[in-house]
């Protein structure tokens, strides 16, 4: 068997990854394994480094690529699609470019020039300097391509709008990464390296043949190494479909709405560099809202869509007649995958600008949900805005719904799964105007009557306090209720400035707390001693773990500060202290001092709270004495 060498791969050949091929997928751990390669590789040994699968390109195609028929009819340049190994191949040309990047311009590597190198490998220019093709790239249709000349290649551009994709993210990243190991290293050892990935990495070529199926072949290689995902998977057969309609009109424009939306989908997928949505997620949550959910397929929605509903043989010779596909409902779907993208990204990103979702209202109930989880609610909250909802009926639908997850899950400890059935039905019913969306709110709030159960609340903090000793303090529910009520007291003091950053309060950070014990665990200090030595060991630990005296902090503060008298913990002195963090903070800094009394009392109003901000009636209050754990207090001096 013969292998190659990127040298030879490159020789003569115009590389294009095709249209229902992914994108860049590599990240940072297979970057190092493939720089780690290269290093260790002995300079006179070769390397191994995988399958390349080609298909060459008919004439038909390639005539599409206007700037490149100079060099494939003109000097003979052979085109192909890459079918296998796109991935070793784009890591090879953003190594290659970056070595070109830190070239002295007068410099050669293996006695060829800068020139010479970009010549073979990356734009193959006329002597006249009239044309240029880049010998290696995406179709066109592909959302990488432009980025990829341009961000990554160096070619400026009138048109490029440089949208964002989780796949165009991973060519940058994969720059930076090469960028950063080479910036230390000689020239001399730059040419070693360039002549070991060039001549030395060595990989076996295959062409296929024109009766070999791609699409089959292309889905049967990338069960191999980092798999398709579903995503992925479902255009590549989308656009396989495409091509069964024979000698119908429509197929060429339905495989270019296919690639538009997939371009739109993966744009909206990777907008955000801090929230990265998963596409999977995406596709299932659409599918339950599109097609009718049961529980029997609930995992199963990408063997439902590939082997159910989008195969081969209902196209060419369904089973039964209702099974026959069509470009039409082929198209629908689509389109209906991109309408559903942008209010998804929203979903998850609801503080983004976006001139479509400009209710303020709607953004506050989004991010609350985003903070305490949707639950089963996703594909009910996007069929609301895709079915074009308005923004009113949409709030009330997400009010009842956080006030659901709160009530049910966070409270009354209900399993995850509950009502999800009925809710994904919804979601469809809603999306296709089967429903209506009062009936749904309707629906939710009955859920709530129902099984609303305060008594679980109650047992499962008892358990806090038999199993781990610590009560409230480990409520799963604390940070996002305590957050909750900070908000609450911000708007009705009709403060401005948000004191509290979700993200860096729920986050752990060994050493540092975002909640603090007022009455410390630990009473060395007199102040403490004075007011709660009278107590016994179990009943202190009911009053340090009790709700009324866990505090949200602004900032993450070192929990060795815990121990410090109330007056300290007010102000230090040092402009650190209760006076000028949360709006919480504030509030208990006007306290004079921090006793038994004032725990129970903090305790009352934040269930009383609770109460109003999620209508529901927790009990007397000799069971909210119970549930804070502080019934002993009426026996004691406090």
């Amino acid at each position: 068997m013969k292998l190659s060498s990127l040298s030879d791969i490159f020789k003569e050949r115009v590389l294009r990854i095709p249209d229902y091929q992914r994108g860049y997928s590599w990240q940072k751990h297979q970057l190092s394994d493939f720089w780690e390669d290269l290093i260790q590789l002995d300079s006179d040994k070769a390397h191994y480094t995988g399958v390349i699968t080609l298909e060459p390109v008919s004439k038909k195609n390639y005539n599409r690529w206007e700037q490149d028929i100079w060099i494939i009819d003109g000097k003979g340049y052979s085109p192909f699609y890459i079918v296998d190994g796109q991935q070793r191949l784009t890591t090879s040309i953003v190594l290659i470019q970056s070595i070109l990047e830190i070239l002295p311009k007068d410099a050669q590597l293996n006695y060829q020039s800068f020139n010479e190198i970009s010549n073979k490998y990356v734009l193959h220019k006329a002597e006249d300097g009239q044309r240029e093709s880049f010998l290696f790239g995406y179709e066109k249709d592909n959302p990488s391509d432009e980025f990829l000349r341009t961000e990554i290649l160096g070619k400026y551009s009138h048109s490029n709008e440089k949208r964002q994709t989780l796949y165009t993210r991973n060519l940058v990243e994969a720059k930076i990464f090469f960028k950063e190991k080479l910036k230390d290293i000689a020239l001399e050892d730059v040419e070693k390296l360039f002549k070991k990935l060039t001549q030395k990495f060595k990989f076996n070529v295959y062409e296929i043949d024109e009766e070999i199926d791609v699409f089959v072949t292309f889905e049967t290689m990338n069960n191999r190494g980092k798999p398709l995902t579903s995503l992925e998977l479902l255009k590549n057969r989308l656009i396989y479909l495409s091509t069964l309609f024979q000698g119908h009109e429509g197929k060429e424009v339905l495989r270019r709405k296919i690639n538009e939306a997939w371009k739109t989908i993966y744009e909206y997928l990777g907008k955000s560099p801090e929230v990265k949505l998963d596409d999977n997620l995406f596709l299932k949550n659409h599918w339950i809202m599109y097609f009718k959910y049961s529980r029997r397929r609930g995992d199963d929605y990408i063997r439902f869509l590939l082997e159910e509903k989008f195969s081969p043989r209902n196209v060419t010779h369904p089973k039964n007649k209702d099974d026959q596909l069509t470009v039409n409902e082929i198209e629908e779907y689509v389109t209906s995958l991109q309408k559903s993208v942008r209010p998804w990204f929203y979903m998850h990103n609801p503080i983004e600008s976006n001139r479509d979702y400009d209710d303020e209202e709607n953004k506050i109930l989004i991010e609350s949900l985003n903070r305490i989880g949707f639950k089963a609610f996703r594909p009910l909250i996007l069929a609301a805005y895709v079915s074009g909802k308005d923004f009113a009926s949409i709030n009330k639908l997400l009010e009842a719904m956080e006030r659901y997850n709160f009530s049910l899950f966070t409270l009354s400890q209900r399993r995850s799964n509950t009502g999800d059935s009925e809710f994904y039905g919804f979601a469809r019913d809603l999306l296709f105007g089967e429903k209506d969306i009062s009936f749904v709110i309707k629906k939710i709030e009955e859920w709530v009557d129902r099984y609303y159960d305060p008594t679980a609340f109650l047992n499962h903090i008892s358990e806090k306090y038999k199993i781990g000793r610590d009560g409230f303090y480990h409520w799963e529910g604390l940070k996002y209720f305590l957050y909750e009520n900070e908000q609450w007291l911000k708007k009705d003091g009709k403060q401005y400035k948000q004191k509290i950053d979700w993200k860096s309060f729920n986050e752990y950070k060994n050493g540092y707390e975002t909640i603090e014990h007022i009455f410390p665990q630990n009473i060395s200090e007199q102040y403490w001693k004075d007011r709660f030595e009278s107590f016994t060991e179990e009943q202190r630990l009911y009053l340090t773990h009790s709700l009324g005296n866990l505090l949200p902090l602004s900032r993450a503060k070192n929990s060795a500060m815990q121990n410090y008298a109330f007056d300290i913990k007010k102000d230090n002195g040092k402009s650190v202290g209760y006076y000028n963090g949360s709006v919480s903070e504030n509030e208990v800094a006007k306290k004079s001092e921090w006793s038994a009394k004032n725990i129970l009392e903090r305790g009352m109003d934040l269930l009383n709270f609770m109460e109003d901000r999620w209508k529901i009636t927790l009990g007397d209050e000799k069971f909210k004495r119970q549930l804070l754990h502080l019934d002993f207090l009426i026996d004691h001096s406090v």
